[in-house]
């Protein structure tokens, strides 16, 4: 009798086996979420539950890290151009794969411009000249410039430079800043892109965090000097766009930075 009882234990563990699933394994954290709940908040900082947005249901958050029941998201431009991030709860979202963005059929631009007849290239020609900017040497000789009229120099202003970690303004960069003010107040019609900028040391998260502090650094500097909020727009690059070696001090230094960007002015 033992014997038979011992035999239909151990059939007992067998079928327990095969009919217990394995537990399935962690799931990856997502690129992207879609919000699922009506008017669902995002907090700045966990630790303070400060609320500083809420989102409505539909809306696309790009992912960049998890806690425990909770993702660190960046949100779509806001009117001014600007990126905010900051934590939402895992409960009010679920993942979601943007559809690929459709790249431009360069096939199609031969027969575009074979299509074109003969009198419209002759009409188009001498507006297209009118573009260019035709300077008069000091023998009085016109020299036809490549450069198109009311294009800006993505290069006219400098990077300003933060200590490690911080994001406050330095002295040093203020003649820098006020060159800026200057330059946008001559020209209403620039625009500009403030990129805020970090070097490599810290997690993704808290670099993409800090480079936009410091772009609001900036901006809030050149609104306060008369600009208008409305011609600044402030992203954060965090360390994804390094444009000095990051691999040294010396020069991983440089890499905390804002770079100012300049633009015509949009419609």
């Amino acid at each position: 009798m033992s014997i038979l009882l011992r035999a239909c234990s151990i059939a007992a563990v067998f079928v327990a086996a095969f009919i217990v699933p394995a537990s399935p394994a962690a799931a990856e954290t997502p690129g992207h979420v879609r919000v699922i709940t009506d008017s669902a908040r995002i907090l700045r900082w966990l630790a303070t539950e400060e609320v500083i947005l809420h989102v409505n249901q539909g809306t696309t958050l790009e992912v960049l890290d998890e806690e425990e029941g909770w993702y660190w998201v960046v949100l779509p431009r806001n009117a001014h151009g600007t990126r905010k991030v900051g934590w939402i709860r895992t409960i009010n979202v679920e993942p979601f794969t943007p559809p690929p963005t459709p790249k431009p059929n360069l096939r199609q631009e031969p027969e575009a411009q074979a299509s074109v007849s003969p009198s419209a290239t002759a009409v188009a020609t001498p507006s297209t000249a009118e573009d260019k900017v035709t300077i008069t040497d000091s023998r009085g000789v016109a020299v036809a410039s490549a450069t198109p009229a009311g294009a800006v120099n993505p290069d006219m202003f400098e990077d300003v430079h933060f200590e490690r970690g911080h994001s406050a303004l330095l002295s040093d960069d203020m003649p820098k800043l006020r060159a800026v003010v200057t330059a946008l107040k001559a020209d209403p019609s620039l625009v500009v892109d403030i990129e805020g900028h970090t070097c490599n040391l810290g997690t993704t998260a808290y670099n993409l965090a800090l480079g936009l502090r410091r772009a609001n650094a900036v901006k809030d500097y050149l609104v306060s000097e008369g600009i208008s909020p409305a011609r600044l727009h402030t992203i954060s690059m965090g360390e994804t766009k390094a444009k000095h070696d990051n691999s040294r001090e010396e020069t991983r230094r440089l890499n905390r930075r804002v770079a100012l960007v300049p633009n015509a002015a949009r419609d």
